[in-house]
């Protein structure tokens, strides 16, 4: 709603504007009325209206110095010059001092004063619209300068200086801080939007930054990466308390708006004060490198410079008993014995604050001896692997120890499998091993005896014998007995909801997976569950 200020030293006349339309219901309000040039200025400081309507001849000031007054120190507010017959020639000067219209008293009514509070109305529209699409022209300028400049894809000191003269980012001999924000599981949060949702919600994190920044002031963000952001501070004070303080705020407000607005997590590293802007492509490169803390600390943290981050331990190889477990572990198929041994290897990383870099060398070790035994055994290696997804380039996209943790133990778990099903061959009948083969890569999909016997080319009460015979239990038992062993592992190993582990084992129905579940293990899912959280899984 527009603001409105009638001038006019015809107290009749101001009176006859309030009544002549219904202004809130044309999407104006009348914040006063003065009777004279020099009253309305100071009601103009105070209220700061949008329009002002004023009469043209009036004592102390008239109406052509208040709109001249208006002009040079209040050039947002529309001016409409009210005239009689005998003051036209005052109408025409107001409108050579800004004046965007004008009202003749003798024919003014409802419909006239409609008339030009609309066009006044639309000008400034128009005028708003056009100024936000120069401020937004000019951060995206600023935005594409701030990454070029932190990626060291503009080195040249006089082009860096003169850039950010021109976008008046006040960036040279200033005191500057470097802040880096990555969005926590930005990857998986991409998947749930479509491509054009995906976007309208990074514009929505960017927007949301971008006004915190613009009201705190003194910083200037751009995107970098998926999912990460970096925002330089620059300041006009030096004071080193009043600078962490601030950065602090903003950076406390910013995490969380995203919690609250967005429902999401971000890790954020701080950098250290410095004045020359030639550094600030190496030292963004220290302070990305501190969110490699992320894998051992977990998400939602913020890492600060003066933190001692020299202090990690650097042992890029398994010792080689932990090697020698692990594989005999992998062959005797005792996943628990492997959840073991993965877990002191893990907490070992957690407790000696291990690098990234050397967590990468023992993670490849570990993927490793899972495709060597998968040679050896003559298993297809990428049956290992979801998707055919490229082992290495996988392991980077977990964020945190437990994540890599539960990834490699899943791979675990799958060759396993692979090796159960290969070590049947030859200790059973033909029908039989087809049948375990069968189960092996199909038992999360509803499967039957008929739809097995089928497949391997029999009849369904033979195979259903010879099975027996061969396995000592039957079909529907060992598909069960399977489907219990693999939810037990993910209730264990993953955080995985019970209903969708019902799905992913192969089970349609959530009550009949209990019953089953019980029936193997002794314990309904729910029970097994709570023996995990207190460390008792069996």
């Amino acid at each position: 709603m527009l603001k409105v200020l009638i001038v006019d030293d015809d107290f009749t006349a101001r009176s006859n504007f309030k009544t002549m339309i219904d202004w809130e219901k044309n999407g104006f309000e009348l914040c006063g009325e003065a009777a004279n040039g020099q009253n309305a200025i100071g009601m103009i400081k105070d209220n700061l209206p949008d329009i002002v309507i004023t009469d043209m001849n009036m004592p102390i000031l008239d109406g052509v110095a208040l709109i001249k007054y208006i002009g040079s120190n209040f050039p947002d507010i529309k001016s409409v010059a009210l005239s009689g017959y005998e003051d036209f020639q005052y109408v025409k000067e107001s409108l050579k001092n800004g004046a965007v219209d004008y009202l003749l008293k003798h024919k003014l009514d409802d419909i006239s004063l409609l008339k030009v509070l609309n066009a006044a109305s639309d000008k400034i529209s128009r005028e708003h619209k056009l100024m936000k699409q120069i401020v937004q022209s000019r951060e995206i300028l600023r935005q594409n300068f701030i990454r070029k400049l932190v990626l060291g894809d503009i080195c040249d000191m006089r082009v860096i200086k003169e850039k950010a003269k021109e976008l008046e980012l006040p960036i040279d001999h200033s005191p500057l801080m470097i802040v880096v924000i990555a969005i926590d599981d930005f990857k998986d949060i991409k998947k749930r939007f479509a491509e054009d949702k995906a976007s309208g919600f990074i514009s929505s994190l960017t927007d949301l930054t971008v006004e915190i920044l613009a009201d705190m002031g003194n910083a200037v963000m751009s995107e970098v990466d998926d999912g990460k952001f970096v925002i330089i501070f620059h300041f006009a004070v030096h004071s080193e308390l009043f600078i962490h303080n601030h950065v602090s705020t903003t950076v406390r407000r910013i995490r969380e708006s995203m919690k609250r607005y967005l429902n999401i997590t971000s890790c954020i590293s701080l950098g250290r004060l410095f004045y020359n802007i030639g550094e600030i492509s190496r030292l963004y490169k220290e302070v990305d490198e501190m969110l490699s803390e992320k894998i051992i600390t977990g998400k939602d943290q913020i890492f600060r410079e003066s933190a001692n981050l020299g202090n990690t331990i650097d042992f890029s190889n398994l010792d080689v008993k932990d090697e020698k477990q692990i594989m005999l572990a992998i062959k005797a198929g005792d996943i628990e014995k492997i959840n073991q041994y993965l877990d002191n290897i893990f907490d070992r990383i957690t407790e000696f604050r291990v690098s990234y870099k050397s967590i990468q060398m023992i993670c490849i070790e570990l993927i490793g001896i899972a495709n060597r035994i998968a040679r050896e055994s003559a298993l297809d290696i990428k049956e290992l692997y979801n998707n055919n997804e490229i082992p290495y380039e996988e392991m980077k996209k977990h964020e945190t120890i437990m994540d890599v943790k539960k990834w490699i133990g899943t791979i675990y778990q799958r060759l396993i499998t692979l090796l159960l099903g290969n070590n049947m061959h030859g200790k059973y009948t033909e029908p039989t091993n087809k049948a375990l083969e069968y189960l092996r890569k199909n038992y999360t999909n509803d499967v039957s005896l008929n739809q097995a016997a089928e497949y391997i080319g029999v009849n369904s009460s033979y195979l259903s014998r010879v099975f027996k015979e061969d396995y000592g239990m039957g079909f529907a038992e060992y598909l069960n007995s399977i489907r219990v062993k693999q939810a037990k592992y993910l209730i264990e190993r993953t955080d995985v909801k019970l209903k969708e582990i019902v799905k992913q084992v192969g089970f349609n129905n959530y009550t009949y997976f209990f019953k089953v579940f019980k029936m193997v293990a002794g314990i309904t899912p729910v029970e097994y569950k709570e023996k995990c959280k207190n460390h008792e899984p069996g």
